[in-house]
């Protein structure tokens, strides 16, 4: 198995359609890290709803820290 770790910050725009176009690869032996650094907008619900729905999308929130922090 391997792991995608995606870092997600305000981007609710197009969150979706990256978490979707990732699930529907063929290789299907991976977990999905979603990493919500402090997002203001709704990308931290869009990122839960994914988790709720598919048990490869796991999602963690955390204060912004900055970038490389």
């Amino acid at each position: 198995m391997i792991s995608v770790i995606v870092p997600v910050y305000n981007c609710e725009t197009y969150i979706k359609k990256c978490i979707q176009s990732i699930l529907a690869q063929s290789y299907k032996d991976f977990e999905l890290l979603l990493i919500d650094d402090g997002s203001k907008d709704a990308s931290g619900v869009i990122c839960d709803e994914f988790s709720k729905k598919d048990e490869r999308v796991k999602v963690i929130h955390k204060a912004n820290a900055g970038a490389g922090k």
